[in-house]
């Protein structure tokens, strides 16, 4: 979520004629109610009252920041109120206001909003948006204000050894932290001197300053209004400690007289438990943030879905050409020159499972949860063979040999994720059990005992939970034998297209795929025209990247410049089936694009199951085209067989693509003008 996302027009008010703290409060909250953001008036008038008793929100240079993280938010948003003269608002300054932000958030999708709201502080910090903001007179001006540069233009670190570095932080974590940090970062530069800021804030421990950093600083800033976590990392260091608001205000004069007055102290640990690698990230919350656990996996995982996608088509294309387009499942590996490059694109998507589940461990736990994260994932898709495999092999299903016959034991990107969680849970105990240790047994709590442990713990928990979700799969897959036995084709295609684009590459489109793949190799039966499941599959599985590349094209103004610029490179996934690029636009748009993308695969499946249309290769996109054939023609292995096939794929995918790219424009267009979405550049 990007700040221009919470503001909102229903909620944005310009000029107000209201004369007191009070009236502007009551207006907001008033305000917030009417339009059904909030669900209940005086809980939150309360959260927000008691806040502004804790402490002033009024931030300086005429802002005031009321803010309140309440359960009673039901749309996280910032209610914005210019007024036509400046009120008192018992400032850091003692200044009056005259631009209010009234935050209204909720625990429920934190990382997401607050990951926003931390970008707040760097445009208030700017002259020139407060002025764009104190001229506004529209909804539209407000948005056009968020087109005005943020970044502050920092310094180089020489060697990686920052001049200035510190910790901001607040009791709330949202509006000091990060105007602290801005303010900072803005006063070291003024000096020419290079920065690093650690923020200590809602959304965790950010930008962490190493023991090397505070080794080598010249000058270290505490700036807080709470207690900071790892103050082990400057005992017997020099150092300011001083609050928030002595940071935005007197930040500069602090850093040049350091050392030089008696602010300047000598660091000391505060407990031992500060000192043994926990920080505020390190919590169960981060289990709760499921969205930004998975994107983080999704984002490691994505290189080798594409490169790996776009080398194996290359194999495919290459034994195809070399006449081995008959070879039905060996195809791709015929041709020892297409083997090279097919053997390079197995083994990259190989390893797609394990990654996601490695970094989605790894996003919640940190560094200790990369390898039992890793270690789920590669048991869960079976990799290796070393589990579940051949037992005929000595080194290989000795896992299943435990196990009774016939039982499913890969739950593939199902058990991926699950895994990945179980791994992370794992970790976490294991951290808390042994956070008593002596700092001389950290080496070996952290290098030994966790690994070992978590490595144990991990494999036990897949060896069981494999079971219920590998049938799971199991189950899914032989409802779509079924359909496909019963020459139910164009039932087939609709399910199949629809599946492909509900996750964009997550567990359901992988179930539609595999069963795709199971069509090649004879799993589902001899007729050829079973083969319209993978045919179908592959469709659908293109219309994601392909419907966001045009609708950036026709629907220009519904997307900002980073969107467009990123949607280029859907064309080039998209011809070559790889769904997943989609995907890091579903993670911020979820609704609108995954819609819009089942209706686009839902009747590019029903055209490809209608007209029969065939495919005897599990991958490729674009590059196996040749191997088509529609059983819409006499011969389906003739000329026309094949002219059909490949003809009315085609459609299949444009028309597709087009109702996918129409759906999701309109929809944008409609809440832009509706102020339900604000698009910025």
């Amino acid at each position: 979520m990007e700040l221009k996302d919470l503001f909102k027009s229903k909620v944005s008010v310009f000029q107000a004629d209201l004369k007191s703290k009070k009236e502007v409060i009551d207006f907001l909250v008033d305000k917030l109610s009417s339009q059904k953001m909030i669900a209940n008036k005086k809980t939150f008038k309360d959260a927000i009252l008691k806040r502004e008793g804790e402490a002033s929100t009024g931030m300086g240079d005429g802002i005031g920041i009321p803010h309140a993280i309440n359960n009673t938010v039901k749309e996280p948003c910032i209610a914005f109120l210019s007024l036509k003269s400046p009120i008192d608002w018992q400032s850091l300054d003692n200044k009056p206001v005259d631009l209010i932000f009234m935050i209204a958030t909720n625990d429920e999708k934190g990382e997401a909003h607050l990951g926003a709201l931390a970008d707040l502080s760097k445009f208030l910090m700017k002259p020139e948006f407060q002025e764009a903001l104190r001229s506004a007179k529209t909804f539209k001006d407000l948005s056009k204000a968020f087109d005005i540069d943020s970044q502050t233009k920092k310094i180089e670190a020489q060697d990686g050894k920052y001049d200035v570095i510190g910790i901001t932080a607040c009791p709330t974590g949202i509006a000091h932290t990060y105007l602290a940090e801005e303010k900072l970062i803005e006063y070291a530069t003024e000096l020419g001197l290079s920065v690093k800021i650690e923020t200590q804030g809602r959304r965790g421990t950010e930008n962490k300053l190493t023991q090397e950093d505070v080794d080598n600083a010249k000058v270290i800033i505490l700036a807080h209004d709470k207690n900071l976590q790892g103050m082990g990392r400057f005992s017997g260091k020099q150092v300011i400690d001083t609050t928030t608001k002595d940071a935005i205000f007197n930040g500069k004069q602090l850093i040049e007289e350091f050392g030089k007055t008696d602010k300047t102290i000598t660091a000391k640990v505060v407990s031992s438990k500060d000192d043994d690698g926990s920080s505020d990230d390190f919590s169960l919350k981060k289990f709760a943030q499921v969205k930004g656990n998975l994107l983080a996996g999704v984002s490691r995982m994505l290189p080798f879905v594409v490169a790996g996608g776009i080398i194996l088509g290359i194999g495919f294309l290459i034994d195809f050409a070399a006449g081995n387009g008959d070879a039905g499942d060996k195809f791709g590996t015929v041709n020892e020159v297409a083997g090279w490059f097919s053997a390079i694109g197995k083994t990259a998507m190989m390893m797609m499972v394990p990654i996601l589940a490695a970094y989605i461990a790894y996003t919640i736990v940190g560094p200790q949860g990369l390898m039992p994260g890793f270690i789920a994932g590669l048991l869960a898709d079976g990799t290796g063979g070393f589990a579940y495999g051949d037992s005929k092999n000595a080194w290989a299903g000795l896992w299943s040999r435990l196990i009774p016959g016939n039982i499913p034991m890969q739950s593939g990107f199902i058990g991926g994720m699950v895994g990945a969680y179980a791994a992370a849970l794992i970790v976490f105990g294991l951290t808390l059990s042994f956070r008593r240790f002596k700092k001389s047994f950290h080496g070996i709590r952290d290098i030994v005992l966790i690994p070992v442990l978590s490595l144990l713990g991990i494999s036990l928990v897949m060896f069981v939970l494999n079971i219920p979700l590998g049938y799971t799969m199991y189950g899914l897959q032989q409802f779509l034998k079924l359909l496909a036995e019963h020459n139910l084709l164009i039932l087939l295609g609709a399910i199949l297209g629809f599946m492909m684009c509900v996750d964009m590459g997550g567990p359901i489109n992988k179930i539609a795929y595999v069963t795709g793949t199971l069509s090649v190799s004879g799993g589902l039966g001899d007729n050829e025209l079973i083969t319209v499941t993978m045919a179908a599959a592959m469709a659908g599985g293109m219309i994601p990247p392909l419907g966001i590349a045009l609708c950036t094209l026709i629907f220009r103004n519904a997307w900002t410049q980073k969107e467009k610029d990123s949607a280029k490179a859907n064309w080039l996934m998209g011809a070559f089936f790889i769904s997943e690029g989609a995907i890091p636009f579903m993670v911020t748009d979820p609704k609108r694009i995954s819609v819009s993308a089942m209706a686009g695969g839902t009747i590019t499946g029903l055209i490809v199951g209608g007209c029969k249309i065939t495919l005897g290769a599990p991958h490729g996109g674009i590059a196996v085209f040749p191997l088509l054939k529609s059983g819409l023609a006499a011969n389906m292995n003739s000329g026309l067989g094949i002219g059909l096939g490949v003809g009315l794929y085609i459609l299949a995918i444009v028309v597709g693509t087009v109702v996918m790219a129409t759906i999701l424009g309109f929809w944008k267009t409609y809440d832009i003008k509706k102020g339900k979405l604000v698009i910025t550049n």
